[in-house]
């Protein structure tokens, strides 16, 4: 486990090596699922970690996804089978379950991130 802010920082031309050697793996395989990026307004975030907070939650696991037509409400037509990320709280298992871990929240899983293309304003990696 990574302990402080100096292992868990990721120098900004390392970051752009990683993004383009995804992008160069999924358009050669999935060209339609490509996805670059996903933005989430600080006020979903904030509200995640202050319900993690007053649930105990120890963690947010973060799911690769990609969307599927007509399973969720709202979602823009142009996503249908794109790439996104799927936000799932985490708890501390408990004891004797199997030994510890993570379990995950299935009553709170968020979504509904602006994917990138179409909305690509401000980013640089």
């Amino acid at each position: 486990m990574i302990n402080t802010e100096n292992e868990r920082n990721v120098p900004e031309e390392a970051a752009k090596k990683m993004v383009d050697a995804y992008a160069k793996e999924t358009f050669q395989y999935t060209p339609k699922s490509y996805s670059k990026a996903v933005w989430f307004p600080a006020e979903q975030i904030i509200s995640i970690a202050e319900k993690l907070k007053e649930k105990g939650g120890d963690g947010l696991r973060i799911y690769f996804a990609q969307y599927v037509s007509g399973q969720l409400e709202g979602v823009p037509t142009s996503y249908d089978g794109r790439n996104t990320v799927l936000l799932v709280p985490t708890y501390p298992k408990l004891e004797g379950t199997d030994g510890g871990g993570h379990e995950d929240d299935p009553e709170d899983i968020e979504n509904r991130g602006e994917l990138c293309p179409d909305k690509c304003e401000g980013v640089i990696l």
